[in-house]
């Protein structure tokens, strides 16, 4: 329990925020001593069933509102309980897991709010080769800055729309699939997606998504495979100009073997807005290559070239790529994404829109021994708004030391540091952030 304690008296500020915590640190310390009566049934590795769990966080942040002057700094101390359920097998069942965080600024404490966290994964596999899938995902946050959802934290991607302030949103994502399987990798189905997203903002940009995307994928021969999806989007906003969006995908693959695989691909995109939104098309084929090296390390790679025609305006084209390799084996894993071309930053805080960008993200965790772990991710993108009139460069580098002294107890310190440089001056920023968490599970 000192260790707690010593990571809320930094050098010079326990005395500013000790009166603070105080109660909230004797109030985790009594949730963590409860768990502790009976963790002793815990097992090594979490089973099937319901899992409690709870843990501490202090944060120290130079910039809590990521701004390019005025910077506030802040320790941000967050109880957090939980709880994770599964029964997931080969054919059927869930995984789900929620957590609520109860958030206590020391200096601007008319910022203390309750978060949210909530993700669930279902399937069911019938005999009769109808398969049901569900997701949600769910999030209740201030944090200026966004993950995209349904990625992982060592995929280390954000949304490019951030706010300049500590305002509290909620998000959440629903995605129910229904396929028939008429082949042991032959698949017709149909995907729905629901995203809806609200900030309490003086200046918000609320918005809904509904995206509908029925899909085919063929095995039309032992090499050969095709595979052809249509996606309608509805999109509705507060502020921004509401539009309706179609994409249609068909990509043919070529398998050479167990290991290698080659690709062509074409995507067509069209939005449609009403005024005073500009329409506008993209056309973007492209060729790739995948390659598996071992069962835990695989690559890819991919190529092209797109065309965006707006209604009005100047055309824009490009190169599009992406390459990834991946390697999971039991002491380390790592993950390395470089991709560029187009993207659409919508249904976001800023609702940005289209954009040219180039984006490389890393991460690597490596096993010291069975207790402890180290790793370290990075990000850099290079994203152009506007036809040239905004110009950014993001990057961020971060490292993790984690350590399970017992089987129901684990420690973790997050240090990262991430800026962006504008040619608009007044969305620069750069911030420092220290996190130190202790969790304890049944």
């Amino acid at each position: 329990m000192k260790k707690i304690f010593l990571v809320l008296n930094f050098p010079g500020s326990f005395y500013k925020i000790s009166n603070f915590v105080a109660g909230k640190t004797l109030f985790a310390f009594f949730l963590i001593l409860l768990i502790q009566t009976f963790a002793y049934c815990a097992d090594e590795s979490l089973q099937k069933g319901f899992h409690p769990y709870i843990s501490l966080e202090e944060e120290y942040n130079d910039n809590i509102n990521l701004t390019s002057g005025n910077e506030k700094d802040d320790f941000i101390t967050t109880i957090r309980p939980g709880l994770k359920y599964s029964n997931l097998d080969a054919m059927s069942g869930i995984d789900l897991d929620y957590n609520a965080g109860f958030v206590f600024y020391g200096k601007n404490d008319n910022l203390n709010y309750i978060s949210h966290n909530a993700f669930l994964n279902a399937k069911y596999i019938s005999k009769e080769h109808i398969n049901l899938f569900l997701k949600n995902s769910f999030i209740r946050s201030e944090d200026p800055r966004e993950r995209e959802y349904y990625t992982s934290v060592e995929e280390n991607k954000y949304v490019l729309s951030t706010t300049t302030q500590r305002d509290i949103y909620w998000r959440n994502v629903v995605s129910p699939t229904v396929e028939y399987q008429f082949g042991p990798q032959d698949r017709i189905g149909i995907n729905y997606r629901n995203n809806i997203y609200r900030i309490n903002s003086l200046t918000p940009d609320n918005s809904q998504e509904d995206y509908i995307n029925p899909y085919l994928s063929w095995k039309l021969a032992q090499k050969n495979e095709i595979y052809l999806e249509y996606g309608y989007t509805i999109a509705n906003f507060k502020r921004s100009s509401d539009f309706t969006g179609h994409r249609a995908n068909t990509r043919y693959t070529n398998s050479f073997g167990p290991k290698l695989s080659a690709f062509g691909e074409y995507t067509y995109t069209t939005r449609d807005f009403d005024p005073p939104g500009i329409d506008y098309d993209i056309h973007d084929p492209s060729v790739g290559l995948t390659y598996a090296f071992s069962p835990t390390f695989n690559a890819s790679a991919q190529v092209g070239y797109f065309f965006k025609r707006p209604e009005t305006g100047s055309s824009i084209d490009g190169i599009s790529y992406k390459a990834n390799v991946t390697n999971r084996d039991i002491k380390t894993t790592y993950v390395l994404s470089l991709q560029g071309g187009y993207n659409e930053d919508y249904f976001t805080s800023e609702n940005l829109g289209f954009s040219r960008y180039h984006r490389l993200t890393g991460s690597i965790t490596h096993l010291l021994d069975i207790k402890t772990s180290i790793g370290l991710n990075g990000n850099i993108e290079r994203a152009t708004f506007n036809t040239d009139s905004r110009k950014e460069w993001i990057w961020g580098i971060g490292s993790t030391l984690s350590y399970r002294p017992l089987k129901w107890l684990s420690l973790s310190l997050d240090i990262s540091h991430r800026s962006k440089d504008s040619n608009i001056s007044i969305n620069d920023y750069m911030e420092n952030r220290a996190i130190f968490k202790i969790t304890a599970t049944y």
